[in-house]
């Protein structure tokens, strides 16, 4: 029998449908890959190559370290004076203003007091008066007193006249004139009107209370000098705080007014600044003005800072320390500023080392030394440090090698 032909074969069954869908799947997932773009794979930065820094080695050595720093001073009038009113007010006027200079005695400031002054002419008036009326009396006792004078005289020549002629009535008589004149005048040098002298001196004692009271209301000039502030509320040789007004509230015993001398001249440095508390009395320091740096010039500590210094405004500035000037200076003003160099301490022929050389970690000081090919830490102490040298007072050797920070 012959076999079957390919059409008479029965039709092989065909793929299943989840197949299909797989290879679907698979298909698309390798289009999507070609299709996306190719990221570039980035380079790698090289990483640098450490590079080991050489270690500074220091030699101790022996030389001279000084302890040298700096401060600020101001220049400052040696005589000043805050001026204030003895009451309190309104301002009248001010006839002076701040740079201009005033003669001692003369009015610098006044505050409003029209009755007062009016009073004042008052009983100034009523004393003139007074004074005229006892000076009349005084002129008629003085001609009252000649006139009792020339009657004594007058009885006494005639009295020895009577004694001449040898007249024994006469010369009673003449006795008896002679005494009469002599009580006349006795009773003119005691006739002194007791109410007149009162009347003047009442008249006085108003003027010159009345002249008190004007007084605390004026601020005058207690010396020659130059007016440096004005102003209401002052508290220092600044300036004012409030500038004056006409009819401005002033307090009494306020500061209103600084007048100074300007010559002479001292050194004030705070006693805030940094190593101003290292100042001794009589120290000597170099004062260098900022306008004229090649005319240094000595002065010395004259005074340190009052206990009892506060923040109240006092003349003679008691929280400040004092510098007095010895022998010529550049021309100095108030206000301005000059750099004070002090030396504190000097270290001759002492073992020194760099700043870089020391170094310091959990309260220790300590260095480290080179010994061969060995390295090892000492502590050391150490005395003036001054401008990035170290003074070695013990733990080290002249020669020691030291390695640096």
């Amino acid at each position: 029998m012959m076999p079957d032909s390919p059409l008479q074969r029965p039709i092989a069954r065909s793929r299943s449908p989840r197949s299909m869908i797989w290879l679907l799947l698979l298909v698309a997932f390798a289009v999507a890959g070609c299709l996306a773009p190719v990221r570039a794979v980035p380079t790698p930065t090289p990483w640098p190559t450490p590079v080991l820094s050489e270690q500074k080695r220091y030699t101790v050595s022996r030389g001279t370290v000084v302890d040298r720093f700096q401060l600020i001073a101001e220049v400052a009038p040696l005589r000043w004076a805050p001026l204030a009113f003895g009451v309190d007010g309104q301002l009248a006027a001010v006839f002076v203003q701040e740079g201009e200079e005033a003669e001692e005695g003369e009015i610098l400031t006044e505050l409003i007091m029209p009755d007062l002054l009016e009073q004042l002419d008052q009983a100034r008036l009523d004393l003139s008066k007074a004074e005229s009326v006892l000076w009349v009396y005084e002129n008629e006792q003085t001609f009252n007193l000649e006139r009792a004078q020339l009657d004594v005289r007058r009885a006494e020549l005639l009295l020895e006249r009577a004694r001449q002629s040898g007249n024994a009535t006469e010369i009673s008589l003449q006795e008896v004139e002679l005494e009469l004149a002599r009580l006349n005048r006795r009773e003119v040098e005691n006739s002194v009107d007791p109410s007149l002298i009162q009347a003047v001196a009442r008249a006085q004692l108003a003027v010159t209370a009345l002249e008190r009271q004007v007084e605390e209301r004026r601020i005058r000039a207690p010396f020659a000098g130059q007016v440096v502030a004005v102003g209401v509320g002052l508290n220092s040789m600044r300036g004012p705080l409030e500038l004056p007004a006409r009819r401005a509230e002033v307090a009494a015993f306020a500061p209103f007014m600084v007048i100074v001398e300007p010559r002479p001249v001292e050194l004030i440095v705070s006693s805030q600044s940094a190593r101003a508390s290292d100042l001794e009395l009589g120290q000597e320091v170099t004062a260098i003005h900022r306008w004229a740096q090649d005319q240094p010039f000595p002065a010395h500590v004259a005074q340190l800072p009052s206990i009892s210094s506060g923040d109240r405004f006092t003349p003679g500035f008691p929280g400040s320390i004092h510098l007095a000037i010895d022998g010529d200076s550049p021309p100095l003003a108030a206000g301005e500023f000059v750099n004070i160099e002090v030396v504190a301490a000097v270290r001759d022929n002492t073992l020194v080392l760099p700043d870089a050389a020391v170094r310091r970690f959990g309260g220790r000081t300590f260095v480290v030394v080179q010994d061969g090919d060995r390295q090892r830490r000492i502590d050391i102490r150490t005395g003036l440090e001054s401008q990035g040298m170290v003074e070695v007072l013990e733990g080290l050797a002249e020669g020691d090698i030291v390695v640096g920070r």
